[in-house]
């Protein structure tokens, strides 16, 4: 049975969930969680988002594939200002969003949505950032996808196994180092996967 997503905290749009972390950042604040390492991450995620979104190349055979999309969807992203990952994946998701006025994206902050991010669960951990894909005419859920796109999540895996006592400042510098050299392929490939399935559930 398919999950019906309806209730959910204030949302943002990209530019108004970008002038949010701003703002944080100004004020030496975080979202969720405030911890030193959360506000400064906040920071750093600031600048990364904006060049990300800046200088993304996107797919042609995803750009069109979006452009094809002909049924109202919402796309929900649950996120926090100081998630690295969050960081690296909510601008190309953003991006990809704006291709379509079929897309609405509307980001939400993980903590502040307990009962989403419960049913959206990794392995049990709520980790983020989650995409949920929604039927707008309906509120159904056509799909998901998160926290990371799968060849990143290897390395990490990989990582981690080999290093078990790795540093947190260590694993971050790999972990986007990974990012840079992908260039956002990973993430756009398994889409053009996800999007091209929830299309058909629309039909």
């Amino acid at each position: 049975m398919k999950t019906k997503i309806i209730n959910r905290t204030k949302s943002f749009d990209f530019d108004s969930y970008y002038l949010y972390v701003s703002d944080l950042v100004e004020n030496n604040l975080c979202s969720g969680e405030i911890t030193e390492s959360h506000v400064k991450e906040t920071q750093i995620n600031t600048q990364r988002i904006k060049r990300i979104y800046k200088q993304l190349q996107v797919l042609p055979a995803l750009e069109n594939l979006i452009k094809g999309v002909n049924c109202n969807w919402k796309w929900l992203v649950l996120s926090e200002s100081w998630c690295g990952d969050g960081s690296q994946n909510l601008p190309i998701i953003a991006k990809l969003a704006a291709i379509s006025n079929k897309i609405k994206l509307e980001i939400l902050l993980r903590d502040e949505n307990p009962e989403i991010m419960n049913a959206h669960l990794t392995n049990g951990s709520k980790a983020i950032p989650k995409l949920i894909c929604i039927n707008a005419n309906n509120d159904l859920e056509l799909g998901v996808w998160g926290p990371r796109p799968f060849l990143i999540q290897e390395k990490v895996t990989k990582i981690k196994l080999e290093n078990p006592n790795i540093s947190t400042e260590e694993f971050a510098k790999n972990l986007h180092l990974w990012y840079a050299q992908d260039k956002g392929l990973s993430l756009q490939n398994e889409l053009i996967d996800l999007i091209s399935s929830w299309k058909k559930s629309c039909e």
